[in-house]
Order: C-alpha cells, then structure tokens, then sequence
C-alpha cells in the first residue's frame, strides 16, 4: 500500500514538470514572437500578397405573362448568366493580369421557341514590365468567339454565326499608360490579329472577311472557302470604372483595331470598334439592377439591305453597320473582392 502512494505521488510529480515545462514553453514562444523581426531573423521576411481576385457572378431573370389580354402579347421567361472576373500576379516591377467576361441569355415564348439574347466569351492575357511610375511595357494576348450557333431571327434555318465562327485571336506588343487604379490605356502599334470561321458553311459564304469559296457555273464548290485570315495593325485597349454615387457603380472598356493590310481603299481607315458599357445599382448585398448598352462596328460584317418588290422583301445589297445591344434587368449578383 505504501509503495503504490509513492508511485502515485512520482506520478503526480512527472505531472506537474510536465505542465511547467510546457507552460514555460508557450510563455517563452510569446515572448520570442513578441520581439523586432530583426532580432529574430537577420532579414525581413516578405508579406506582400501578390495574387489578387475580384469577380462578379449575375443571374438576371425576366418573366412576362398573357391571358385574354385585349391589347395583345406574348407571354415569355427570359435569362441571362454572367461571369466577369480579374486576376492579377504583381511582385517589384512584373505584373501578370488576367480578365474573363462570359455571358449566355435565352428567351423563351411559351411552347412555340427558344432564341438566344446574349453570348459572349471573352479572354485576355497581359505581361507587363514596370519603367516608370505610370508606364508599363506590355505583351497583350485577347480571344473572342461566343458559346453557340445564332440565327437569323425569327427563324431557325438561316445561321449567322457559332462557336469559333467567328473567333478573334490578337496578339499585341506595346506599352501601358496606367496613372490610377481605376483606369487603363494599352496602344500598341504592332499588333497581330486572326480571324477563325471554323463553321465551313458560313466560311464557304465569305462571312466575317475570310475568303469565301469558288464555285462552278451551276454553283457547286470546287475550292472551300478559308477558315482563317490574318492582318497586322494598330490595336488600342482601354478600362475605366468609377463610383457614380453610393451603390451605384460605372464601368467601360472599349477595343479598337484598325488593319494596315486592308485591299479597299474605302475601308483602309475604318476601326473595328467594341466598347462595352455597365451600370450597376446595387440594391443589398445580393440583389442589383445593371444596365448594360454594347456598341459595335467591324467593316468585314454586312447586313442585308431589303427591298419591298410586289409585296415581297428582297435583298437587293448588303453594307456593314453599327451593331447596338441593350440590357436592363434585376437580379441575383455575388461579389469577391
């Protein structure tokens, strides 16, 4: 009995070192941790955070409905998906950055038909060297084409356009102007740009300024038309964003290119333009309504010109023209800043 009170009572004595060991050990490491860096290391160590995230994900939803309504109309559920997001790696002078802008909308009008509103896929890729406090020299990689096939609305027969048809591949080299935050211009007087028509059918018709096919007499092909050309110009780029008022955010960017290839003489200094505008109001922390107007222009896409000939519409030309989008809607947006 007496030995097991001793072996009880070493025990309780291993016990009570160890907890003073330990207790020791975690005030020694605060009071280490507490001390200058450079006590600790010879050289500072490097905290900067040089990945940086922001993103936005929009779900907008639209419904209208029709039932013996006597001023007419046409009951339909419409939808439009977005994702738009910047990426960016920065350490001393080096910069990577990285923006995606993708969009898909449909409307649908009750058991009759399904067509698409919006479709975008939009990439780019940029490496910059730092040589000043606002310039930057930069290498700028971009990539458009959309998700799916487009129609001649209202039908389903005629197609106008898919995936990679078109599809615009630009490379650039040239230099940065960035004296805030919230705005960017890149011009570069070099630049290298692609245009896929991967869909022969719309390839074979000459579209989006490709070389269309040769056709015999009776109209069948003896030489598919290209799938790709290529120009060499001047490509500008610009971003600019900005508060309008509390909860209400103003976005813009804009691209231009101009070919210094052009064979037409009448079309040498027409610029393809595409400047994307957006509004957001932000109405909580999930919900926003976003104005969104897009302007477009690119000289290689014609339009039909029709004329009304004894009661029938037909194409007598085609001529290039200012493409316009409009969207305005409500509805769920998520944020990462």
């Amino acid at each position: 009995m007496f030995d097991e009170e001793v072996r009880i009572k070493k025990q309780e004595s291993k016990m009570k070192f160890g907890i003073f060991l330990l207790v020791f050990a975690l005030f020694s490491a605060k009071a280490y941790a507490g001390l200058p860096n450079d006590t600790i290391y010879k050289k500072k160590v490097d905290t900067t955070k040089h990945w940086t995230y922001k993103g936005n994900y929009a779900i907008m939803l639209n419904q209208i409905s029709f039932n013996n309504w006597a001023a007419g109309g046409e009951s339909s559920l419409s939808g439009r998906a977005s994702v738009d997001y910047q990426l960016q790696y920065k350490k001393g002078r080096f910069s990577f950055d990285h923006s995606a802008h993708l969009a898909y909308g449909l409307v649908g009008y009750m058991h009759k038909r399904v067509q698409k509103t919006d479709d975008k896929l939009d990439l780019l890729f940029s490496l910059s060297n730092q040589f000043s406090k606002k310039w930057y020299f930069s290498g700028v990689v971009s990539f458009k084409t959309q998700f799916s096939k487009g129609y001649q609305n209202p039908d389903f027969i005629h197609e106008i356009s898919n995936f990679m048809a078109p599809g615009y591949l630009t490379v650039s080299l040239g230099f940065r102007f960035q004296p805030r935050k919230n705005f960017n211009l890149f011009m570069s007087p070099f630049a290298g740009k692609i245009t896929f028509v991967l869909d022969q059918s719309l390839a074979n018709q000459g579209a989006f300024g490709v070389k269309k096919a040769v056709c015999d007499s009776a109209g069948n092909i003896i030489v598919p038309g290209q799938n790709m050309t290529g120009e060499v110009g001047i490509n500008i780029l610009s971003s600019y964003q900005a508060n309008v008022m509390k909860n209400m955010l103003f976005k813009t960017r804009i691209s231009l290119y101009n070919n210094y290839l052009e064979e037409e003489p009448s079309k040498r200094w027409q610029w393809d333009m595409d400047w994307h505008n957006e509004l957001t109001f932000k109405v909580n922390k999930f919900i926003s309504t976003a104005l969104i107007v897009q302007l477009k222009y690119d000289p290689n896409v014609v339009f039909p010109i029709y004329k009304n000939i004894n009661g029938q519409n037909i194409i007598i030309s085609e001529r290039d023209r200012l493409q316009w989008k409009e969207v305005l809607g409500i509805g769920f947006m998520y944020s990462v800043q």
